[in-house]
């Protein structure tokens, strides 16, 4: 019964990873032809490749090792690499949990979506983003699990490429560690695992509050990043008065997340196919959160792990998101899938956790994560 169940799961894997060569020869051969591919065609270009910043900055190691890649596998098959990073970015943290059939199926089709599939199955910033993400949640799976991190080169890797790509995305993920770090460390109840958030919210309002006035120059800078003859740039109405970036922040970061806007979705087919993949995201994250909030209401206890440590992450890289996706929804939806599958394996790896029985062996550990209506932690099952 374990051989044939490991059988079906190693296929739908390899049928996963072939449809990962699949994205890459369509975002080269159908998509690249109706629009630029990000700036793919510069990295194998090679523009920076191998100057002396290449190790610590961005542009410059993905130009020096794209380029190479191109000069040996071709303009083509020079993407392989990239893509097969994305694939262990999903593949690492997902191995770590274990999943039925129909559990798998339904996460890898949540990163199946055609915008995830192209970005991530060419040379790109984004494709390397999944899979440092990825080892960085595997490393936050096993914290969670109460296990030591597995293959701890291989995790501080994937921290110096964070701080290398996307720096600003280490506030989100340091403040899971150290949420989870703290309840674990000191086996805190419930009660004070509440208090620890409490405590992490307004730590971080405060030092957004000290540098209100340094973020608020910072997004009236933004504009300029962006094109204006671009087809799909918007005008600046966002970020006009002083602090608009904390008045506009929770539209803001939704815009950056979804991309298009309904009447930009109806006024052209591509935004329009971009609104429907984000709303069809939104409503799966929605629909289990629903089923979520009914099983609290009937039991009457709610997982403080669940509600708490993913809250800090997602509401901390969507905020840092939000200034490089509300001006363009093409460059919204391409700069979120460094993140989306993060975001997607923590939620469901926590959701998980927080749904099935405590009587399990392997959840059992974890009981002081669930609060109860009269404030303590106390076992039982969560169905």
């Amino acid at each position: 019964m374990t051989l044939k169940l490991t059988l079906n799961v190693n296929k739908i894997w390899a049928t996963y990873f072939f449809s990962k060569i699949g994205y890459m020869l369509f975002a080269n051969f159908v998509y690249g032809k109706m629009t630029t591919l990000g700036d793919t065609s510069r990295y194998f270009g090679g523009r920076t490749a191998w100057e002396s910043d290449w190790f610590y900055s961005s542009t410059s190691m993905m130009d020096s090792f794209a380029s190479l890649s191109g000069s040996l596998m071709g303009p083509y098959l020079g993407n392989l690499p990239f893509m097969t990073l994305s694939f262990l970015g999903v593949y690492y943290p997902l191995s770590k949990i274990t999943l039925s059939k129909r559990q798998l199926y339904f996460v890898l089709i949540m990163l199946s979506f055609p915008s995830f599939g192209v970005w991530t199955s060419i040379a790109s910033k984004e494709a390397v983003g999944v899979f440092y993400l990825g080892v960085i949640l595997a490393g936050y799976i096993d914290l969670y699990e109460r296990d030591p991190i597995k293959n701890k080169a291989l995790f501080l890797l994937a921290v110096y490429l964070m701080l290398v790509f996307k720096a600003q995305y280490s506030i989100g993920v340091l403040a899971l560690f150290l949420f989870t770090w703290l309840g674990r460390r000191f086996s805190l109840n419930s009660g004070l695992k509440l208090f620890t958030f409490v405590v992490a919210v307004a730590i971080g309002l405060l030092a957004l509050y000290l540098a209100r006035d340094i973020i608020d120059s910072l997004s009236k800078m933004m504009p300029a990043h962006f094109r204006k003859d671009a087809g799909s740039t918007r005008e600046n109405a966002i970020w006009v008065e002083q602090y608009d970036f904390f008045k506009n922040a929770a539209y803001g970061m939704y815009i950056a997340f979804v991309g298009p806007t309904v009447h930009e979705a109806l006024s052209k087919p591509t935004h329009m196919l971009a609104w429907i993949e984000s709303m069809v995201i939104l409503g799966a994250f929605g629909m289990l959160t629903l089923k979520y909030i009914l099983t609290v209401a009937i039991r009457s206890k709610f997982n403080v792990m669940f509600i708490c440590g993913f809250s800090l992450a997602a509401f901390w890289i969507l905020l840092v998101h939000y200034p490089f996706g509300a001006l363009n929804p093409g460059s919204a939806i391409r700069y979120r899938e460094s993140f989306y599958a993060f975001l997607v394996i923590l939620f469901f790896f926590m959701y998980r956790n927080a749904i099935v029985p405590f009587s399990t062996r392997r959840y059992s550990r974890s009981v002081n994560d669930y609060h109860d209506e009269s404030g303590y932690g106390r076992p039982g099952s969560v169905t």
